[in-house]
């Protein structure tokens, strides 16, 4: 299933106070997820043009979606909400991740790649400083972004939102 996730930037045209919207990621293509989140973002988008002016950001996921909460509201602590903050930066075009992130965006959101090219489109991705995470009543429990980047790299998968 493909969901849509809040994005919240610190608006450049609201003074600054936080803005949040709707995104599409993608952390891989399927099946080899990574967990860092990618975007594709034109500047007419208010999120883009934020993390331009001030790349401080914030991107939550929740189970919800998934449909595996059950019947229970999705704000209830036994439904997973995962918050990311970080920097939203520019990935350079030329580079190798950018490839990599193109390839995860486009298999995951193939209408992406038809896009208006007049937009000018670019990459985007959360560099991840602080993690959130509720998934049982209790608070939110520590998680480094190392243990989250290196989750199952162990038992050979990685973490897949």
């Amino acid at each position: 299933m493909l969901c849509h996730f809040l994005c919240s930037t610190i608006s450049s045209d609201l003074s600054g106070a936080p803005f949040g919207n709707v995104v599409s990621y993608s952390d891989g293509v399927p099946g080899e997820s990574h967990g860092i989140p990618y975007f594709y973002l034109t500047t007419l988008d208010p999120t883009a043009r934020d993390a331009l002016e001030d790349e401080r950001t914030s991107f939550t996921l929740s189970e919800f979606p998934l449909g595996t909460c059950g019947k229970v509201d999705p704000e209830n602590p036994t439904c997973a909400k995962l918050t990311l903050t970080g920097k939203l930066k520019v990935v350079d075009h030329k580079s190798p991740e950018a490839d990599l992130a193109k390839t995860a965006l486009f298999s995951k959101h193939p209408e992406m790649e038809g896009w208006p090219k007049n937009h000018h489109f670019e990459i985007f991705k959360l560099e991840i400083e602080n993690i959130f995470l509720i998934d049982w009543f209790g608070g939110p429990k520590p998680i480094s972004p190392s243990q989250y980047l290196d989750y199952g790299r162990d038992q050979g998968s990685v973490m897949s939102l």
